[in-house]
């Protein structure tokens, strides 16, 4: 029986590139984590993929300085309040799934629609 491939990831590259002039921000492949872990150390963002499970497949957000991750949510649409301490290393990070923060995004301008943005873990 073959193996079923995994599904691409979402784009993201259009949602990094207007914030590279306010973020020393970077992505990374998924066997290149040792490299996003020593660029998020050094207060810079780092997003690497990260499959979360077959059906809710994700990016890992990681930075040293806390702040600058919380201004990225922001400009990203993601609330800040899911970013955590990492337990091994000296980080903050956070699991985003660009397609959902798209959205809020989108939706952000008109408050009247009677929206709300789900947070994925709920």
């Amino acid at each position: 029986m073959a193996r079923r491939k995994k599904k691409k990831l979402p784009e993201i590259g259009h949602l990094v590139e207007p914030l590279v002039n306010e973020f020393d921000i970077q992505v990374f492949k998924l066997q290149d984590i040792p490299k996003a872990v020593t660029w998020a150390e050094r207060g810079n963002i780092a997003i690497h993929e990260n499959y979360h499970s077959r059906r809710r497949q994700s990016y890992h957000v990681i930075c040293g300085d806390k702040d600058n991750l919380v201004r990225f949510c922001t400009r990203v649409g993601v609330d800040p309040s899911s970013i955590t301490a990492s337990e091994f290393f000296r980080f903050w990070h956070l699991t985003w799934f660009p397609h959902l923060s798209e959205q809020k995004v989108i939706l952000e301008p008109e408050k009247s629609q009677g929206l709300t943005y789900i947070h994925p873990s709920r």
